[in-house]
């Protein structure tokens, strides 16, 4: 780490996982732990809410109702499994592929030097975003060198912010914090947290792989089509139900219920500036919609007999009851992804 600049970009959810800490002390301690920047995703948040109000408004003719692209375990679903939707799938970019797109030019020109020697790592509560093969996804990931899950960092992090405690209250600012946090950021990690604030009126959240499946389904056959934006979350609770989260999801969310209280979910961004970005294109994916199908369907190998074979074995052996927690939809379509090469067992709670 020591030749390179080494930036960390934060996933909302980790702060939720550290109660008596405010998100400042989170920042300091992962830069105790060596990283030269720690992004906050708060702005950006609330940029991308900005976007999607934008785009609703704009598209009156779009279909309706149009799917949240936040979730890669959704998008995947809906791909494999719902395919009539994917023009339904809003063409926006997340908020961490919003940071990744100039981040590295920008530090590039402060520190004066090449953009290869800034890493970027990015810390995340889904399991999707680990898989190298799943995080490209709607531009999500492909400019991220490394993805650490939160429960492979929690334990030196808390380490090093039980030190960062006893430390005296700094009377300046930190110049390696990039970003001040808000409530905007935890409240990301729960269900409904990305619809809160927004200047949109038919709107609603659902989380679970079960239910956002039967959800589905209904959309399908044409129901809540008078509905503007429907936020999806495979993991119960959302994001701060992960599984590569630290701490109890209810736990985690009166974490975040907490921050909403001392921080309020105000807007503090000049809503003309985020316009003129938005009419240049820059929140706009450069992957379409109608382009997953190919993403997902033109790599995947032929199986054989024998696979198939295999494909049964261990479906036996997991008994699965599609969490989604590996990534995958569901358990058969992992079984298919391990017996292709594309995805580990071990990737499977059960199977560890």
């Amino acid at each position: 780490m020591e030749d390179n600049l080494n930036v960390v970009i934060v996933s909302p959810i980790l702060y939720a996982q550290f109660p008596g800490f405010m998100p400042g002390d989170v920042l300091l301690g992962l830069k105790h732990m060596g990283f030269d920047h720690a992004i906050d995703l708060s702005y950006y948040i609330e940029m991308y809410q900005y976007a999607v109000e934008e785009f609703v408004l704009e598209n009156r003719k779009a279909h309706r109702p149009l799917i949240s692209p936040i979730c890669p375990v959704v998008i995947r679903l809906i791909v494999l499994n719902y395919p009539n939707l994917i023009n339904h799938i809003l063409p926006l970019r997340s908020p961490a592929a919003l940071v990744g797109d100039k981040i590295r030019e920008k530090l590039s020109h402060e520190h004066g030097m090449a953009e290869k020697d800034i890493k970027l790592y990015h810390i995340t509560p889904c399991h999707s975003k680990v898989v190298p093969d799943r995080s490209k996804l709607m531009d999500e990931l492909s400019y991220v060198d490394h993805a650490l899950g939160i429960n492979k960092i929690f334990p030196g992090l808390l380490a090093k912010m039980e030190q960062v405690k006893k430390l005296e209250l700094s009377l300046f600012p930190n110049e390696h914090f990039s970003f001040v946090p808000s409530s905007r950021g935890p409240l990301w990690g729960m269900s409904g947290g990305e619809i809160a604030g927004m200047r949109i009126d038919r709107v609603i959240a659902v989380s679970g792989l079960k239910e956002t499946m039967a959800y589905l389904e209904k959309i399908e056959m044409g129901l809540f089509s008078d509905m503007e934006y429907i936020e999806f979350r495979a993991c119960t609770e959302g994001c701060l139900g992960g599984p590569l989260t630290a701490v109890d999801r209810y736990m985690a969310k009166s974490t975040v219920q907490k921050f909403i209280k001392m921080f309020g979910i105000g807007r503090r961004l000049p809503r003309r500036k985020i316009r003129q970005l938005y009419d240049k294109g820059w929140f706009f994916s450069k992957l379409k919609p109608s382009a997953l199908t190919g993403i997902y369907l033109s790599k995947k190998k032929s199986l054989t007999i024998k696979d198939m074979k295999k494909i049964e074995k261990l479906m036996s052996l997991i008994q699965g009851n599609d969490c989604g927690a590996c990534g995958a939809p569901d358990c058969r379509t992992f079984v298919e992804d391990v017996v292709r090469g594309e995805a580990d067992l071990k990737d499977c709670f059960k199977m560890r």
